[in-house]
């Protein structure tokens, strides 16, 4: 041991330099992960135009719900709208502002029903779906796009929905198994232009 002592002090220097890089990788990834937004965009109830489509905050952060838009999909091709606002209910009935509109804080762990596929659809064509008709539709996609105080940029999850025509009634299936969140910089930058566009 003597006559080798500095190689067993270099050796001893080497594994704590790596259990303390092991220690800092755990506390850095426990970070991102507490600072990393997450949401949940899905169904409730049936699986037709009367599906409630709810929207939680899986994160640990709250978020600011900024904007929710529509992508409707047809043969002509895809048109975008916001359907953050409650059209479908009468000024007059609205008891508070936040009624109003679904714009607004959503704490970790909380949900909020945004409404039906109809009711979507129905605020779509408010703003400028007029001339689409239902039995033209063949995809919707949901998007959340939300404030952060972890981040400057708009966070955002999608969720696409296949619209299966039977003889009676119109099935959604999903077309993926959980929303599909936007982290790359790319696409947010492409949410925060859609943003811009709808000012």
């Amino acid at each position: 041991m003597s006559e080798n002592s500095g190689i067993v002090q270099a050796g001893m220097a080497t594994v704590t330099a790596m259990v303390w890089m092991v220690y800092l990788h755990i506390i850095v990834s426990g970070l991102r992960r507490q600072r990393r937004t997450e949401i949940l965009v899905h169904l409730g109830g049936a699986r037709d135009l009367s599906a409630r489509i709810l929207v939680s905050n899986l994160g640990f952060e709250p978020i600011y719900v900024l904007e929710i838009m529509l992508s409707v999909r047809t043969a002509q091709g895809e048109r975008i709208s916001s359907v953050a606002d409650r059209t479908e209910i009468a000024r007059e009935q609205h008891r508070t502002p936040r009624e109003a509109t679904l714009q607004g804080p959503l704490k970790s762990g909380d949900s909020v029903d945004i409404g039906s596929v109809t009711d979507l659809l129905d605020r779509a064509r408010h703003n400028s779906f007029d001339n689409i008709d239902i039995e033209d539709i063949t995809e919707v996609e949901v998007t959340v796009a939300a404030l952060t105080s972890a981040d400057s940029r708009v966070a955002a999850a999608t969720r696409r929905f296949l619209l299966k025509h039977n003889e009676e009634t119109i099935c959604l299936l999903p077309r993926n198994l959980y929303a599909k969140q936007i982290r790359s910089r790319w696409r947010r930058r492409q949410i925060e232009q859609q943003l811009r566009q709808m000012l």
